[in-house]
């Protein structure tokens, strides 16, 4: 039987809703105008936010201070309820697909616990009850593609964020790859500082059972805390993954990433490892996937990257999570990307990017497919072992 995959450290609800043409109209006669802040603090500070990414064709996560934007929010359109949390999307992923997953819960409640129901091969491991947070992701559509924006209540978490019982479950198991994520759920510089120890202190005291570690960056609200997140943690994980526009943003990079010519673009995938300082770099788009290592051979990671764009495929044009008969049905006839292909025939004799092209499609819905990627990928991951 195949080693389990352990998934940290956030889980939430999330709520979901396709904005509305009326409703956008309304926002924009709000809208200010102007880069949006991290924090939102009024009803224009909403607008303007959801203008802004809507005008970009951009995906973001933002932290509302004043409930009560929310509960206009809420009001406005019509939601559905759905697992969230990168920790807890990527082991539902993983189960259902027929493998299994140790999930960190930060809180747990009934409520929970029968989202998740179906999701035969996880184990939820929780130090505390109450009310879980709730994440309000509007998606929209923008010239024929899909993507979400995401805000939540500020300190939605409580400072432990990792639970005893889950550490005690990671000592006990034999563990192939461990997902180490939310820093973004974490408001405030002090308490990424917090979360930071702890990680590093649950990385510590695992000892020689200690699994590889896939650490997975996403949208945050201060790019030197993202920087501060890469540099604390580079030398005890394995991997990094992130998104086109998180490596756009990490590196400056004027233009959308997948704009630049092909040469360019190579240029900038090669040097990902260098930049970053970690050891492997794993990029995930709308064209591709990508790993790129400076010391090691990516060639082993091919059925992985593979195995990450089948999920997600599967997720973005059916809207759901899939098991594997219906991953195999949906991608049995799909295309692939042609630029995709490009990239992946002229790195064909590359040991330091190994490059999977993406399914096309009809995308339904963009929630969860960056963790269903990485799940996709995790567990098919090949393990590590020192170079040389």
């Amino acid at each position: 039987m195949l080693r389990p995959i352990a998934c940290g450290f956030t889980a939430d609800i999330d709520v979901i809703a396709n904005l509305s043409q009326k409703f956008y109209e309304e926002i924009k006669e709000h809208a200010r105008g102007g880069t949006p802040k991290a924090v939102i603090h009024s009803w224009e500070d909403f607008c303007s936010a959801v203008d802004w990414n809507v005008q970009k064709g951009s995906g973001a996560e933002y932290i509302v201070a004043d409930q009560t934007i929310l509960n206009r929010l809420e009001k406005n359109l019509i939601w559905k309820n759905a697992i969230g949390g990168g920790g807890l999307q990527a082991g539902c992923v993983a189960s259902f697909a027929g493998y299994r997953a140790l999930v960190n819960v930060p809180i747990q409640s009934t409520e929970l616990t029968a989202l998740v129901s179906e999701y035969k091969g996880l184990t939820l491991l929780s130090d505390q009850e109450g009310e879980v947070p709730r994440h309000y992701i509007l998606e929209y559509e923008d010239s024929g593609s899909l993507n979400r924006i995401i805000f939540r209540k500020e300190h939605e978490y409580p400072c432990d964020m990792i639970a005893t019982k889950f550490i005690e479950k990671l000592r006990e198991q034999d563990i192939s790859w461990m997902l180490v994520a939310g820093y973004n759920a974490v408001d405030g510089s002090k308490g990424v500082n917090s979360l930071l120890q702890k990680t590093i202190q649950m990385l510590d005291t695992l000892g020689n059972n200690k699994p590889n570690v896939h650490l997975e960056l996403a949208s945050i609200w201060s790019l030197d805390e993202q920087w501060k997140i890469i540099r604390t943690l580079g030398s005890y994980v394995d991997t990094i993954g992130l998104n086109e526009d998180e490596y756009q943003e990490l590196l400056g990079i004027k233009d959308p990433l997948l704009s630049y010519e092909d040469e360019v673009l190579l240029n900038f995938i090669g040097n990902a490892c260098e930049v970053l300082s970690v050891s492997h770099v794993i990029l995930h788009t709308k064209e591709f996937s990508a790993i790129q290592s400076a010391q090691y051979d990516t060639s082993p990671w091919a059925k992985a990257l593979l195995n990450g764009n089948r999920f997600a495929y599967s997720r973005a044009v059916t809207g759901k999570i899939c098991n594997e008969e219906t991953i195999r049905k949906v991608t049995a006839d799909a295309s692939l990307n042609t630029r995709g292909k490009k990239l992946h025939e002229l790195t064909r004799d590359r040991r330091d990017i190994t490059i999977a092209p993406a399914y096309i499609g009809v995308t339904v819905s963009t929630t969860g497919l960056g963790d269903t990627f990485t799940s996709g990928v995790l567990v098919e991951a090949p393990v590590i072992v020192p170079w040389g």
